[in-house]
């Protein structure tokens, strides 16, 4: 009876385990040059300063800069603030 406890006992631990590490290979994704990105990231408009997760954020490369916005309309006003 207490073997099949023990097994029961180790099977579970062993579900959670391997359960775990199958998460941490699916939410790890490959980006740029083969770096870790985390879409869950919260990462900041620098027009109007709101947070807002990475993986919903338009993404524009200016003057060789990557930034994150939280809206089209926040880029364009960041890339109009900057040229003039």
């Amino acid at each position: 009876m207490y073997r099949l406890l023990f097994i029961s006992g180790l099977l579970v631990v062993l579900y959670v385990l391997l359960r775990q590490v199958v998460r941490g290979f699916k939410n790890k994704e490959i980006g740029d040059g083969g770096a870790s990105v985390d879409h869950g990231q919260m990462v900041e408009d620098p027009e109007c300063h709101i947070f807002v997760p990475r993986s919903t954020a338009v993404i524009e490369k200016i003057d060789g800069q990557t930034y994150c916005f939280c809206s089209k309309q926040c880029a364009v006003a960041f890339q109009n603030r900057q040229a003039g």
